[in-house]
């Protein structure tokens, strides 16, 4: 019986400790899963606020090169702007500068037309003149020479007056002529004048046209590019 007592007890003693260790290691493997689980949740946890993180981080930057893209874009533009204002002034000035210098030479060119004018009503009026005193001297010697001659008076009077009278015609054709000669000649030099100013006015819109196409076409050249 002690024995068999001590068996039994050996053998629940051996129970006990064998449930104790099972106990044991269940309590061990579940305070292991129970690690194991809150080491994956702080691992988890980890990961969504780092990828959290990261996604903020790069929302951020985007945001900033959205902004420094937009200020750049922006910056360009105003300096393009610019340029087209510059540009546009530039060209006032120089349309403004040959617009005067176009003014300057239409007033020295009406000068001189001018001038020219004035000279030759002188050298015409001079011309006359002269006619006129030399007809007058004629006249005066012919006068003085029938008053000497008038001894001879009754033989050559008619010789005299007829001779007075064809020496007049003469000279009041060779005056009609050169007056007519004088018209003609004034005539053509104003044709001339009249054609050379067509001719250049011509010219002139000829060069402004063309300048005028080729600013166009350089402003839709740009405006292109500027599109590209």
């Amino acid at each position: 019986e002690a024995e068999e007592k001590a068996r039994l007890e050996a053998e629940e003693k051996a129970r006990l400790e064998a449930e104790e260790k099972a106990r044991l290691e269940a309590e061990e493997a579940e305070r292991l899963r129970l690690e194991e689980e809150e080491k994956a949740r702080l691992e988890a946890e980890e990961k969504a606020r780092l990828e959290a993180e990261e996604a903020e981080r790069l929302r951020l930057e985007e945001e900033e090169k959205a902004r420094l893209e937009a200020e750049e874009k922006a910056r360009l533009e105003a300096e393009e702007a610019e340029r087209l204002r510059q540009e546009e002034e530039e060209r006032l000035r120089l349309e403004a500068e040959e617009k005067a210098r176009l003014e300057a030479e239409e007033k020295a060119r009406l000068e001189a037309e001018e001038a020219e004018r004035l000279r030759l009503e002188e050298e015409e009026k001079a011309r006359l003149e002269a006619e006129e005193k030399a007809r007058l001297e004629a006249e005066e010697k012919a006068r003085l020479e029938a008053e000497e001659t008038e001894r001879l008076r009754l033989e050559e009077e008619e010789k005299a007056r007829l001779a007075a009278l064809e020496k007049a015609k003469l000279e009041a054709d060779e005056a009609e002529r050169a007056r007519l000669e004088e018209e003609e000649r004034l005539r053509q030099e104003e044709e001339e004048r009249l054609r050379l100013e067509a001719e250049e006015k011509a010219r002139l819109e000829a060069e402004e046209k063309a300048r005028l196409e080729a600013e166009e076409a350089e402003r839709l050249r740009l405006e292109e590019e500027l599109n590209v």
